[in-house]
């Protein structure tokens, strides 16, 4: 799962730990207690813990359904869960692009998107990673809850409504998850003039380009270089 802690986790502090360390200094908490939440900063100062970047936390929350967004779009792969009771031809790794989308575990039809809950929906479960795919419903969001055929979601960019729309589960590998985690911690924490910009000429027009740009945004090949082996064809 991709949150505050995920991505704080490669941000430099102190302590990284469950329980208010007894020295001074920065600690990242590690498990949610009735004092401190898990992925929240503080500084620790004589037995008393003080937290630290809420602004970056802010940041990072607003960061992670954007930059997953980015990164299946720039892979042209949204990790789809095949279904498994389904025997119909696959024919190829990811939808739309698959003409048929019984391939994958999906809910779909007439949904009612209120607040953060949506329904009627089946074959999803707690902390499942999904794609609603609608027409003012389209974005990727962590399911928070499930109440018989209604979840909650953590999205913001929910429009209530009602629509046709379908939803899929998405099972990003750890490795992804990883290193979009190192890219919202790089946009939150490092972002500065990327070192990676070449010079190229077109007759009097010069400009400079990065080698891994995701979205609008460059990124150190050392961070997203791994992403290349997860890359679908696109099918024009």
């Amino acid at each position: 799962m991709i949150d505050l802690f995920s991505v704080k986790l490669n941000n430099e502090y102190d302590f990284i730990q469950a329980e208010m360390p007894q020295e001074n200094g920065t600690w990242l908490c590690a498990e949610t207690s009735t004092q401190y939440t898990k992925g929240y900063s503080y500084e620790v100062t004589e037995g008393e813990a003080k937290r630290i970047e809420a602004r970056e936390d802010f940041l990072i929350q607003n960061a992670i359904y954007s930059t997953i967004e980015s990164v299946c779009a720039y892979l042209n792969n949204s990790f789809y869960i095949k279904n498994p009771n389904y025997n119909g031809a696959i024919f190829c790794d990811c939808f739309p692009y698959s003409l048929d989308y019984f391939n994958y575990v999906f809910s779909g039809g007439s949904l009612t998107f209120n607040g953060d809950k949506i329904s009627p929906i089946a074959n999803v479960t707690k902390g499942d990673l999904i794609h609603v795919v609608g027409g003012r419903n389209r974005f990727f969001s962590y399911v928070t809850a499930v109440d018989g055929e209604t979840i909650t979601v953590d999205n913001a960019s929910l429009v209530s409504c009602t629509e046709k729309a379908y939803i899929f589960v998405s099972g990003l590998p750890q490795s992804v998850e990883k290193i979009i985690s190192q890219m919202i911690s790089y946009d939150v924490f490092n972002r500065g003039v990327p070192d990676d910009l070449k010079s190229e000429n077109i007759g009097s027009y010069s400009y400079t380009k990065a080698d891994y740009l995701i979205g609008s945004m460059a990124y150190p090949s050392e961070i997203v270089l791994a992403l290349e082996s997860f890359k679908r064809v696109k099918f024009l």
